[in-house]
């Protein structure tokens, strides 16, 4: 796998996050955009995800 393709994995990877045991809540995943305003969080989530797939490399 190419770094892009990790960090598109990462990002793709995160509605596998377990449910809150207490009330349910999922993470939600799949929208790029921010629900309070409607900006495009697309740049951020990829500066996230790279940024985690150097500091596992580095380790």
């Amino acid at each position: 796998m190419d770094r892009l393709e990790k960090i598109r994995f990462l990002i793709n990877s995160l509605d596998q996050i377990p449910p809150c045991t207490g009330c349910g809540m999922r993470w939600g995943t799949g929208d790029y955009e921010c629900p309070h305003c409607g900006e495009d969080l697309e740049d951020n989530l990829f500066r996230w995800a790279e940024a985690v797939i150097t500091n596992i490399s580095t380790e």
